[in-house]
């Protein structure tokens, strides 16, 4: 006949096997759930787009600082350039469906004073797929700069923003 401590141990071990495969099993099915729980709205049946990374922070909450441009219906806004050691200024973005229908971003955006006072660079950005209504996204461009110009005198403009819609 078995002695208790082996009763007990042999009980203590079942135990333990039955919570590890409880728990396991509600971690799977925690993980299930994950899996299939989109962070985006996923597309409707007749779509084509794929949805834009998006957040559901409003413009305000990605802490950029002040505006220096707005463009599309307050749709596109570009915030003071930030600086960096290594000859590159970054422009913050945030791009923000204010209308009813998801549309893709077409942006181009002109510097002007990063390298020399009168010559402008420009380049492009866009919301890299549909964004859905009153989505708000953010996004970046870098610039090469000289470095030692204060970003006061830098001036970011808004050139052209081509915005479209499912076809």
């Amino acid at each position: 006949m078995p002695s208790m401590k082996a009763i007990a141990a042999a009980t203590a071990v079942g135990l333990v096997l039955v919570g590890a495969v409880v728990y396991g099993g509600i971690r799977l099915a925690d993980s299930v759930d994950h899996d299939f729980a989109a962070p985006f709205p996923a597309p409707s049946a007749s779509s084509t787009w794929l949805p834009a990374p998006y957040d559901t922070l409003s413009p305000a909450q990605y802490h950029f600082g002040d505006a220096v441009a707005h463009a599309a219906g307050r749709d596109v806004v570009a915030y003071v350039p930030q600086q960096h050691s290594d000859h590159v200024l970054t422009v913050p973005f945030t791009i923000t469906n204010h209308g009813s229908e998801p549309y893709d971003y077409e942006i181009t955006v002109t510097v002007t004073g990063a390298i020399d006072p009168g010559m402008p660079q420009s380049a492009h950005i866009s919301s890299a797929g549909m964004l859905p209504p009153n989505a708000t996204m953010s996004t970046e461009i870098n610039f090469e700069s000289r470095g030692d110009e204060p970003v006061r005198d830098i001036d970011v403009r808004i050139a052209n923003v081509n915005k479209k819609g499912e076809t």
